[in-house]
This record gives structure tokens, C-alpha cells and sequence, in this order.
């Protein structure tokens, strides 16, 4: 069975219609008796980092994800889900200070800064490059320079480079668009908006 997790961060019709094309066996839910129960995890939504970690704290959801991980099940973080994989961000209310995150994957949330010439957040479509094709679950048979959704104004820095399954271009720089780390796996983008390329992405994940 597939939870896919009720945090209060951001609108997912569209995460589970996209869901519900591949699979009847999953959940939207916040019940914490059903997220222990769940062979795979998707941990979606948008927002700010501070926000996510003190709804995940709160709920008591953050040690039941690092369980579910340390079990060896399947968890995907989608934006703001994605971003709370790794160690820390400084997406926060008080200058100077950072937010720790799940810290599943090494890494550190950073803003993008210092490119007056283009826009914060980046929102649109770009592509993945350095898709790692022979070792990666979650992008499989997914085509080199596809075009995915983005809106974010934070990015990974600090990644294992072992970890990047896909980079992403923009603000004069590379950053981590995809990561997979054994059983936990990330995306920047919303594969659940970005056509039918994306929906294959959430595939891949759904029948791990």
C-alpha cells in the first residue's frame, strides 16, 4: 500500500489523480496508524522548509519516516518533500539560522543568489541533464534534456555526487534535481505536472 502523506503543505489533486492512473492501492491520509503501515511513502507538497519540518515534527511523522527508511521501504519527496530530505536549510523566518531537515540525504537547502539577469523563484519547464541511465530506478527510460516543472527558490548544494541521479540548469549553475539513495528518492520538480514524462517518473516509482 502507498500513503501518500497528508502534512498540510499545498494543494495535491493532482498528485493523486496522477497516482490513482497507475495504482487503486494507496492513501491520502495524515492517520499515523496508516503511514506505519505503508510499503511506500510519497512525501508531496509546496511551501516553505520551516513549515514542513514543524508539521512533520509535530505529527510525529518525521521518526516514522526515518523508520519506514531504516526498514528499507520506498519513500519519493516531491518540492518542498524533496527538500526536507536532507540535513538543513536556511528557508527560515530569523536570518543567520538554519532548520534541520530529515537529514536522509547529505545536503544542505540553499537560495539561489547573486544573478540579477534571472528570476527568483525559478518556475517553469527545464531540463534534466546527466541523467545517470544505468544505475537509476526512478528515471528509467526517462530520455536525457526532458522537460520538467519547476518552482523553487531553493536548490541542494553539498550533494554526494553518488547520490545525483539528474542535475538541473539555472541561476549560472548546476544543482541536483533528482538524488536516489537506496530506498529514498527526490524530485525538485512536480513529475505529477510535467506531462507525460513526469507521470512516467511517478511510475517507475509506484511499481518499485
Amino acid at each position: 500500500m502507498i500513503v501518500v502523506l497528508d502534512f498540510g503543505m499545498g494543494n495535491i489533486h493532482s498528485l493523486l489523480k496522477a497516482v490513482s492512473l497507475y495504482t487503486n492501492d494507496f492513501q491520502f491520509t495524515n492517520d499515523i496508524e496508516i503511514v506505519k503501515k505503508a510499503d511506500k511513502i510519497i512525501l508531496p507538497g509546496d511551501g516553505h522548509f520551516d513549515k514542513a519540518m514543524q508539521n512533520l515534527n509535530e505529527a510525529g511523522f518525521s521518526s516514522v519516516l526515518k523508520e519506514h527508511v531504516a526498514a528499507k521501504k520506498y519513500l519519493l519527496g516531491i518540492c518542498i518533500g524533496y527538500q526536507v530530505l536532507f540535513e538543513d536549510s536556511d528557508e527560515t523566518s530569523k536570518t543567520g539560522t538554519t532548520i534541520s531537515g530529515l537529514g536522509l540525504i547529505r545536503g544542505k537547502i540553499r537560495k539561489f543568489e547573486g544573478k540579477q539577469n534571472l528570476k527568483v523563484p525559478h518556475m517553469g519547464w527545464n531540463k534534466l541533464f546527466d541523467i545517470k541511465a544505468k544505475n537509476t530506478k526512478l528515471l528509467k527510460g526517462i530520455p536525457n534534456e526532458s522537460f520538467m516543472y519547476f518552482i523553487h527558490s531553493y536548490r541542494p548544494v553539498g550533494v554526494d555526487r553518488l547520490d545525483i541521479t539528474a542535475n538541473c540548469h539555472y541561476y549560472g549553475e548546476s544543482f541536483p534535481a533528482v538524488v536516489e539513495k537506496e530506498t529514498v528518492f527526490g524530485t525538485q520538480f512536480h513529475p505529477e505536472k510535467s506531462d507525460t514524462t513526469g507521470l512516467g517518473i511517478l511510475k517507475n516509482f509506484i511499481e518499485l
